[in-house]
């Protein structure tokens, strides 16, 4: 797994194949339905649309599409890496029942099939990853979907995020992050991870932890938006404190986007239970690209994972559960 890591930058540089006359016209609404590590990338998308649009974006992560939902008319994007999802196959019939206009974002399968049998615009990526590892591929993906509108050109910031990181995974050597990844992923070892944002991005990026500590660590993990956890979770830290210090590892994700208040809930927060909890403070860098941002925590994360799999002799390409849920509902 830390070959497709290590791969993070070039994923996020590569050219990906589209649809004959591919063209994204603006939009006003916009219904995304994706599920796992497909489904992130749609939380990137609604990520910057939010930030340079007042485009309404939903991101949907079950089945189907509601009736009252496609009566809006939304514009639809459906991901999945595999192509046969099928909470994302039941929405597309969907869209197609209700008429809705739609895209889609694939590496083959039923819905690059639908794509093309119904003549909708696609983005084709290539086969063969587990989703979670195509991350930096999907990313870059969904940047074709964004709205003429936003007036920024994100593909190019896929590019410049992708070199960023290229660079720090030459000088393996001299850059802290992978010492650093290193000494998180001891900190953590067996315990389970509570992990904090307290910005959209840091949290879609906790968010995107969570899901790596569990897929590639096979250990648990959760997460928590500050300062939502001060009107409830910071009171479960209370209860068998010998507990919370033995077993859980708290992780903050900062960022100099945070709002005033925001940073100064995460600094009372380690006065107020810093005694009952390890506690891993983890800043971001500070860059006008919101890609470089985003995949420099991402990166991180993914480098902590696997180096808790590695600590943990644990294989992270192992889906066996997931593969025998995927079975047994078929049965």
């Amino acid at each position: 797994m830390i070959e497709h890591v290590l791969d993070l930058g070039n994923q996020l540089k590569k050219e990906l194949e589209t649809s004959k006359n591919f063209e994204v016209q603006s939009y006003k609404d916009l219904l995304i339905v994706g599920m796992g590590g497909s489904g992130v990338s749609g939380d990137v998308l609604q990520l910057v649309l939010n930030k340079t649009t007042q485009i309404n974006v939903e991101v949907r992560k079950t089945y189907g599409i509601p009736k009252v939902t496609a009566q809006r008319k939304p514009k639809c994007l459906f991901i999945s890496y595999s192509g046969n999802t099928e909470e994302t196959v039941e929405a597309v019939n969907d869209a197609i029942k209700y008429n809705l206009d739609w895209s889609v974002i694939s590496s083959g399968g039923s819905l690059l099939e639908l794509a093309k049998e119904h003549s909708r615009p696609f983005v084709k990526v290539p086969e063969g990853l587990q989703p979670r590892a195509a991350f930096g591929l999907m990313t870059r993906a969904v940047m074709h979907y964004v709205s003429p509108d936003s007036g920024l050109d994100y593909l190019e910031k896929c590019n410049q995020a992708g070199t960023y990181l290229n660079e720090i995974v030459a000088n393996q050597a001299e850059n802290e992050l992978f010492s650093q990844a290193l000494q998180i992923s001891k900190e953590i070892n067996s315990k389970t991870s509570v992990i904090y944002g307290g910005t959209p991005l840091t949290y879609l990026v906790a968010q995107r932890w969570k899901t790596q500590i569990n897929e590639n660590a096979k250990s648990k993990a959760f997460v928590g938006y500050m300062p939502e956890i001060h009107h409830n979770e910071i009171l479960s830290w209370e209860a068998n404190k010998e507990d919370s210090k033995k077993n859980y590892q708290l992780l903050f994700l900062r960022s100099s986007d945070e709002n005033s208040q925001i940073g100064k809930r995460f600094e009372l927060t380690k006065e107020i239970i810093g005694d009952k909890i390890d506690i891993s403070e983890i800043k971001n860098i500070s860059s006008e690209n919101i890609i470089s941002n985003l995949f420099h925590l991402t990166l991180l994360g993914d480098l902590v994972s696997v180096y808790m799999a590695d600590n943990l002799q644990i294989d992270p390409y192992d889906i066996t559960a997931i593969e025998k849920l995927k079975k047994l509902l078929k049965g």
